[in-house]
């Protein structure tokens, strides 16, 4: 046996507690270091209130904790985006409730059409129980919901005629997110649904295998979408909360302060995010008709018409995906309705 001498064996031990130091240094880095990525463009509300999510959590953990922003799909879609953060290699990201449909079924019924008529009821049900408790159903999927940013309402765009009313829609050949609720809503208006990512969409308008979109003001402004389409239509068809999401494989290295740390960060985020993307769909509109988009208002009669067409497809839907929490979802609604 092969004695190694004292002087040579000090001098390993040391290396191993410097690299076991070293190894932990990077760990603990790495620990208060965070992703978050989305689709949408880094001046668009999702990545104003990114950056201030950055900015709180910094200056609440005296510059420990860092955030890393992602716009405009640089990580991926959001399908990717979503995977991602389940697998910890994305911290964060801020999505559509619809694209959650497949993991918890109930947040498909944020994306029925003409559920919400104004700010004050989304905001009612989503910080209210029903919107809370879905949150919760995420854990065991490997994501931990945060809380709800701010969308916007929905409307239609496209490159061939102003949508006037209801007979408008048959025909279109509209871009929808790859949501069952969104397909299934416009197929029973009439359009031809084609699925697509957003990160694809604004190539398939330039080459004309779509006519149109829908979204809202402030992601068709930021996105340019007024350089490949004409006409913009006041539908106002759906509300699109957004959902802040977190890794669970990243929460559980944390400890309960740093927890609270990024709870309270994103909640001050989603207070700021909520103000400039509702700020952000006035402005955006005004800015739209400046870049030469031709803008019309849907009349409240047409507005009936397309819901009345639509609610065969919503009865089945709600069925479908949680009628006891629609009853939820409604109730909160009617709050709000009787007091105003």
């Amino acid at each position: 046996m092969k004695f190694i001498p004292k002087a040579l064996a000090a001098l390993l031990c040391s290396s191993a507690l410097l690299l076991s130091a070293a190894s932990q240094a990077v760990e603990e880095i790495n620990r208060h270091n965070f992703k978050v990525a989305f689709v949408q463009a880094k001046d668009h509300p999702h990545g104003l209130g990114a950056n201030k999510f950055a900015e709180i959590l910094k200056e609440k953990s005296d510059g420990k904790m860092k955030v890393m922003v992602f716009a405009s799909g640089t990580l991926g879609g959001d399908a990717q985006v979503i995977s991602s953060v389940q697998g910890g290699t994305v911290d964060m990201t801020l999505v559509t409730p619809g694209l959650l449909s497949g993991i918890e079924k109930g947040f498909a019924l944020y994306g029925l059409p003409f559920l919400f008529q104004n700010s004050a009821e989304v905001d009612a049900v989503l910080d209210g129980p029903a919107g809370q408790n879905l949150l919760t159903t995420l854990e065991p999927h490997g994501l931990i919901g945060l809380g709800y940013w701010d969308h916007g309402f929905r409307h239609v765009t496209n490159s061939k005629h102003p949508v006037q009313k209801l007979e408008d829609i048959k025909g279109l050949k509209l871009r929808l997110q790859q949501i069952p609720t969104a397909i299934e809503s416009f197929k029973a208006l009439g359009a031809n649904v084609v699925p697509l990512s957003f990160t694809e969409l604004y190539t398939a308008m330039e080459t004309r295998t779509v006519d149109g979109q829908e979204n809202p003001l402030a992601a068709i402004e930021t996105s340019k979408f007024y350089e490949v389409q004409k006409y913009l239509s006041l539908t106002g068809h759906f509300y699109d909360p957004l959902v802040a999401i977190f890794s669970k494989r990243t929460w559980d290295k944390l400890n309960e302060t740093e927890r609270e740390l990024v709870r309270s960060a994103s909640l001050e985020a989603q207070a700021y995010e909520r103000k400039v993307s509702r700020e952000m769909a006035v402005s955006s509109r005004e800015a739209l008709a400046k870049h030469g988009m031709q803008i019309n208002e849907v009349a409240p009669e047409e507005i009936e018409r397309m819901r009345e067409q639509v609610r065969p497809t919503v009865e089945k839907l709600v069925a479908e995906y949680g009628p006891a929490l629609m009853d939820e979802m409604n109730a909160e609604i009617a709050k709000v309705r009787n007091a105003q």
